[in-house]
Formats: structure tokens, C-alpha cells, sequence
């Protein structure tokens, strides 16, 4: 008779070695559980830093190209520390070396960057196209420069008297501020020389 011996697992060896893979798959899920969530959180964050770096730049272009004239009494450039309105110029679309002039405004409602273009100035009640640039900001400011000091408000219609007023700040300082839950607050801010010769 053949006396081969048969190797086979005991009913307690395979449950012990069902509990420890369950461990190592548990490990496994909670780590790309983490790695995943963390992931979403820096591409969240990161696509809000983009739309604010792209909210500034279109800022910074339209300030360096902000218009006024003595003689036009609707040309004007408006600023409050945490609200700006000015008339720029802009090349109009599909018309090449075509431009007209556009009242822009920016300013922060319930936590969003608030964009308004208006282009028909002769209608007061035309509230023009408003746009939410980006959302969750805490914060933004606006200071301008004369020459001389820095200024937390700039009225180019109120101050038009004043000897070698120019219209135009000669400088303009932004600052954005976000800040994501749980997180130190993160702080834009640029400045913009306007040219006013």
C-alpha cells in the first residue's frame, strides 16, 4: 500500500490567512482612499489658483488700457478699496484693428469675483453682461497711486479740479485673498502702472 501523505490546509489556517489578506486589501483601500481625496483637494485648489491668476490678468490688461478725457463727462475711472470701475478700450472681435470703449467693473459679492462689461453707455438702465470670474474669496482690495502717496479711494469726475490731475491713478494695486477650509489664507496681489501720458 501506498503511504503518500496528502498536504492540505486546515480550516483554521485558511481563515487566519483570509483575515490577514482582508487586512492588507482594508490597508490598501484607506490608503488610495487618502491619496485619492488629498488628489482632488490639490487639483480643487489648483484650478481655483488658475482662474485667479487668469482673473488678474485680464485685470491687469484692461487697467493698462483704461481711457479718459476731460472733454467726455461719461469717460471715467472710479475706484473704492474694494470695488474698481473705469472705461478701457478693447479691440472688438473679428475686426481687426477695430476698438471700442467698455465700462468695466470688478467687485467681490457673497465670496465671488464679479466681472460687469457694459458697452452701450447710453442706456443707464442696461446693466450690461456680468460674469462670476471665480467664487470662494475672502477678500479683495484696491489701492491707487498719484505720484505722490497711495490712496484707498479715486474719483476721476470728483477730483478733475485739482491742478495736474491726470484722471488716472498712476499706479493701481490688487489684492486677492482666498482661503479653503482648514487652510491658511493664500494672498494674490499685483501691481499695475497705468499709463496716463
Amino acid at each position: 500500500m501506498n503511504n503518500k501523505k496528502i498536504l492540505a490546509f486546515t480550516l483554521l489556517e485558511v481563515l487566519a490567512a483570509t483575515c490577514i489578506l482582508s487586512f492588507l486589501i482594508l490597508g490598501l483601500y484607506i490608503v488610495f482612499d487618502k491619496t485619492h481625496f488629498a488628489w482632488e483637494k490639490e487639483n480643487t485648489r489648483l484650478e481655483q489658483y488658475q482662474k485667479i491668476r487668469g482673473c488678474l490678468d485680464a485685470l491687469i490688461k484692461e487697467l493698462k488700457s483704461s481711457f479718459i478725457s476731460s472733454s467726455n463727462s461719461s469717460l471715467f475711472f472710479r475706484g473704492q478699496e474694494n470695488e474698481i470701475s473705469f472705461i478701457c478700450s478693447s479691440n472688438i472681435p473679428y475686426q481687426k484693428g477695430e476698438y471700442d470703449l467698455k465700462q468695466i467693473q470688478y467687485q467681490l459679492q457673497d465670496s465671488q469675483l464679479i466681472r460687469k462689461v457694459k458697452s452701450n453707455f447710453d442706456n443707464p438702465l442696461n446693466p450690461g453682461a456680468v460674469t462670476v470670474l471665480a467664487s470662494g474669496i475672502n477678500n479683495l482690495t484696491f489701492s491707487y497711486y498719484d505720484g505722490k502717496k497711495w490712496q484707498s479711494k479715486w474719483d476721476s469726475k470728483k477730483d478733475k479740479d485739482i491742478k495736474f490731475f491726470s484722471g488716472l491713478p498712476q499706479v493701481v494695486w490688487v489684492e486677492i485673498v482666498v482661503r479653503g477650509k482648514n487652510e491658511p489664507p493664500i494672498t494674490f496681489s499685483t501691481t499695475v502702472n497705468i499709463p496716463t501720458k
